[in-house]
């Protein structure tokens, strides 16, 4: 019998939350992803080829509201969210699993980041969390940090990245 794919979920939530609450490494957070979110499947060529083809309809940055005081507050960065064309027979679950181990692959040196320009799913020594939700026939993937430098990071390197692989879209008169 198989692994659950919500076993999968709640042992990555797990290990996202150590990473993040407990000052896990990032390469011990990602070697954990790797060993549920890989497997045979999921070579690096298919994912370098995967990320390029990609079809991005937008992006835009996430945002979370933070009281500074009880007369002061202020939005602060707190990740990207990507919009994306589905790729050809990949589930929102399945493109999770997919992100997710390039990520921990990436982090733990076993894949060449430069493959893939501005590739906005890995940080150099961070973990990030990365979900892919089904949206209005297209996927959101959001990407986050746990420092709004980081996330400065990655909504920088996702816009670049999203540039590179806008999909035309025609505007309706």
């Amino acid at each position: 019998m198989g692994i659950r794919p919500q076993a999968i979920s709640t042992a990555f939530g797990l290990a996202f939350v150590l990473a993040c609450e407990t000052g896990v490494p990032p390469a011990t957070a990602a070697a954990s992803v790797e060993q549920l979110q890989c497997d045979s499947r999921v070579t690096a060529p298919a994912v370098t080829q995967l990320l390029q083809a990609n079809a991005v309809l937008y992006i835009k940055p996430l945002y979370h509201h933070i009281i500074v005081n009880p007369n002061n507050a202020e939005d602060r960065i707190s990740g990207a969210k990507l919009v994306l064309r589905p790729p050809a027979g990949v589930s929102a679950e399945e493109l999770t699993r997919i992100l997710q181990c390039h990520s921990a692959r990436v982090l733990l040196g076993k894949v060449n980041p430069a493959d893939v320009p501005d590739d906005p799913y890995w940080l150099a020594d961070r973990w990030l969390d990365i979900q892919v939700t089904p949206e209005n026939g297209n996927f959101a993937v959001t990407v986050v940090a746990d420092t709004v430098h980081d996330n400065i990071e990655v909504l920088g390197r996702a816009t670049r990245y999203a540039h590179e692989h806008m999909l035309a879209i025609e505007s309706v008169p």
